[in-house]
C-alpha cells in the first residue's frame, strides 16, 4: 500500500495588517486522517473549518514562532476544545524554545478556560541548530530562522513529499539548505527594498534563496501592503522556478 499523501492548506496568507480577503498566518498539514495546525493568527480557526477540518479535532499544533499574528488563535482554539463534547485527548504543541513560557503566561491570564480536560503538552525545539521530531507519519525538521520570538524554519515530509515554510525571517542560509529539493517552498515576502522591515525578506532576497534551494515550486505569502505583488512575482520567477502568490484556502496535494 502507498503511504498517505501529504496535504498543505493555506489558512491565512496575510499579515498583521487586517485584510478582508486574507487572514493572518496559518496553515493546515494533513497526512491521511491526521491533521496539524501550523501557526494560527486571527481568523485561522474559521478558515480551518472552511477547509473541512473541525479545529477541535486537530492532532496537534506547530508554531514557527510566537508573534501574535502567528499564534493569537491559540486561546480561542483551546477554549473551543472545552465546549461539549469536551476533547478527550491531550493537545500536543511543537515550537521553538521559549514557547512553554508563553503558554504558561496565557494560562495565568485565562485560567481554566484554555485548559482542556485532557491537557496540553509542549515540546520545545532547538533555536541553536537543526532539530527534528516525528509526528506519526509526518517528519518535522527545523532550522533557526533569522527573526525573533523563537523563530524556526519548518520542513514537513510524508509520503515522499516535502513542503517547507519559511516562517518569518530575514536572509537565511539555513532556509536555503532546508528547502533544497522540496516540492513546495511557502516563503514570506513581507518587505520591499523601498520599505525594508528588519527580520523579513524582500523579493530579491527570496529569489536568492530560491535560486540556491531550487524547490519544485514557490508560493509567496505574508506580503505587507508596501510590497508590489507583481514585482515580487516577476523577481522570483526570474529564477526559473514556478511561483505564485498564495491565497487563503489554496491547497498543495
Amino acid at each position: 500500500m502507498s503511504a498517505p499523501a501529504l496535504r498543505f492548506t493555506v489558512l491565512g496568507s496575510g499579515t498583521a495588517v487586517p485584510d478582508p480577503a486574507r487572514g493572518a498566518a496559518g496553515f493546515l498539514v494533513e497526512v491521511g486522517d491526521l491533521a496539524w495546525l501550523v501557526d494560527g493568527g486571527t481568523g485561522t480557526l474559521r478558515r480551518c473549518a472552511q477547509a473541512g477540518r473541525d479545529p477541535r479535532t486537530l492532532d496537534g499544533g506547530v508554531y514557527s514562532h510566537f508573534h501574535p499574528d502567528h499564534c493569537a488563535d491559540l486561546v480561542p482554539l483551546l477554549f473551543a476544545m472545552r465546549m461539549p463534547p469536551e476533547r478527550a485527548r491531550d493537545y500536543p504543541i511543537v515550537a521553538g524554545a521559549g514557547f512553554r513560557r508563553l503558554f504558561d503566561g496565557l494560562c495565568e491570564a485565562w485560567g481554566k478556560w484554555i485548559r482542556p480536560a485532557a491537557g496540553v503538552s509542549v515540546t520545545e525545539l532547538s533555536l541553536d541548530g537543526p532539530d527534528e521530531v516525528v509526528l506519526g507519519p509526518l517528519t518535522l525538521t527545523t532550522r533557526p530562522a533569522n527573526h525573533s520570538a523563537g523563530a524556526l524554519h519548518l520542513r514537513f515530509e510524508a509520503g515522499g513529499r516535502a513542503v517547507v515554510f519559511s516562517g518569518d525571517t530575514g536572509p537565511s542560509e539555513a532556509l536555503a539548505a532546508l528547502a533544497a529539493g522540496a516540492d513546495l517552498l511557502v516563503c514570506e515576502c513581507a518587505s520591499s527594498p523601498a520599505a525594508p522591515i528588519p527580520g523579513h525578506l524582500d523579493a530579491h532576497q527570496v529569489a536568492a534563496i530560491v535560486d540556491q534551494a531550487r524547490p519544485a515550486a514557490v508560493w509567496l505569502t505574508h506580503l505587507y501592503p508596501e510590497v508590489d505583488p507583481e514585482h515580487a512575482l516577476r523577481t522570483v520567477a526570474a529564477t526559473g522556478v514556478p511561483v505564485r502568490r498564495a491565497d487563503d484556502l489554496d491547497r498543495f496535494e
